[in-house]
């Protein structure tokens, strides 16, 4: 077979050509720090890439859901926590009138009762994200008086978030639960009867008023506890997706990344090859035609 310059010639192009996309593609991973470019550089490997990156935004959206929810629990466990406060003082103050006689002290201490049934109907009717806090999926106000009657305007409707991907957990409670509407009485129609009392001077009227108090700081309460155990199971939610996310995290750097090191030498040695290529094609490059003729 004959030799040709020519043929020399494209032959050495050909080589410099692919020393030059090795050293491009060794450059190329060294400066991005990832091994897998594009799907075609390894199919399998990219295949495992993506589907562990879909588990992670799975579980990034799981976290996402897990924060709103706490959100939930916290306002409405920090709603309640006052509202309990309020039915202390309440307890306080009926406990006071009914140890006291006179009619004016009487009247001050029901017109105090009477604001702090305000401020209860301002906290069961707090609004969170275009809706009410306590009335289930209605955007109304959880409670309001009709027709001289406490009523809960709002329904059953359970705020649930999937923090898993078999765990779905109930972030709200009712107005409904939470303040007796399901009970003997209301908390707004207990307070309400403890006003009348005071104002009327009814001994046994406020004391049971006191009693009344009691039971719906106990409803309360029970709701409370109901929302911490809530609030528990998003915590370890929480830990447990934090974990997932890092353990993806760590899998998919570990089928993408390079060793730095690593690509550094092999950039090195690409270039080094690279270079040497060239220098061949410039020393074969030097024959002229009277070189053929001698």
């Amino acid at each position: 077979m004959r030799v040709t310059h020519l043929g020399t010639h494209y032959a050495a192009l050909s080589r410099i050509a692919g020393s030059l996309s090795e050293f491009a593609s060794a450059q190329e991973k060294a400066a991005s720090g990832k091994r897998i470019q594009r799907p075609s550089d390894d199919p399998t490997s990219m295949a495992k890439a993506l589907a562990m990156r879909a588990a992670m935004r799975t579980s990034e959206q799981a976290l996402r859901n897990a924060n709103d929810g706490e959100l939930w629990v916290n306002l409405a466990d920090s709603k309640l926590q006052s509202g309990i406060s309020q039915l202390q003082r309440v307890k306080e103050l009926a406990i006071r009138g009914a140890t006291f006689t006179n009619a004016d002290e009487r009247a001050a201490i029901a017109a105090e009762v009477g604001q702090l049934r305000e401020t209860m109907v301002e906290l069961a009717n707090t609004h969170h994200q275009g809706r009410g806090l306590f009335s289930g999926f209605d955007t109304a106000d959880a409670v309001a008086k009709v027709a001289g009657t406490w009523t809960y305007q709002g329904d059953a409707g359970q705020v649930n978030r999937r923090v898993g991907d078999s765990e779905v957990v109930t972030v709200n409670v009712t107005a409904f639960d939470a303040f007796g509407f399901g009970g003997a009485k209301d908390v707004f129609t207990v307070l309400d009867d403890l006003e009348t009392a005071l104002l009327s001077n009814d001994q046994a009227g406020i004391d049971t008023g006191i009693s009344e108090v009691q039971t719906s700081m106990d409803t309360v309460l029970t709701t409370l506890t109901g929302l911490g155990a809530v609030g528990a199971r998003i915590e370890g939610a929480k830990v447990r997706i934090g974990d997932d996310i890092a353990a993806l995290r760590a899998q998919i750097s570990n089928v993408e990344d390079v060793d730095l090191a690593e690509a550094v030498l092999e950039m090195q040695l690409q270039e080094t090859a690279y270079t040497a290529a060239l220098s061949a094609f410039a020393r074969s490059s030097q024959s002229s035609l009277v070189d053929f003729l001698r």
